[in-house]
């Protein structure tokens, strides 16, 4: 599937609450775009209306609180194509501070 260049990774704490980066995507040339430290980089991205409803259905038919999943963003459509359980954001201080606070209002 052409897609429209980058990979969004989504990762949820419960059905309110979803966090989101995107990286180039590998399939443009074969190459992942990395750090001085040799990770790969990653972008925040704002998630839609829809893309929001999608994180929302993918946490209620999995059943997980904690998750993530791959979107691929194509012709104005997004579309799972991955779904990983118990899933965390590595290196994001507000992603940490942002799940705590989901879990404290519970």
């Amino acid at each position: 599937m052409a897609t429209d260049g980058a990979d969004v990774k989504v990762y949820t704490v419960g059905v309110d609450y979803a966090h989101a980066e995107a990286r180039k995507s590998p399939a443009l040339d074969g190459r992942v775009e990395r750090d001085d430290l040799g990770k790969e980089k990653r972008f925040p991205v704002l998630l839609t209306a829809a893309e929001k409803l999608i994180a929302r259905k993918v946490v209620l038919a999995f059943k997980q609180t904690v998750c993530g999943f791959d979107l691929l963003r194509a012709n104005g459509k997004s579309y799972v194509c991955d779904v990983n359980g118990f899933s965390f954001v590595k290196n994001s201080q507000k992603y940490y501070d942002d799940c705590a606070q989901s879990f404290w209002r519970r």
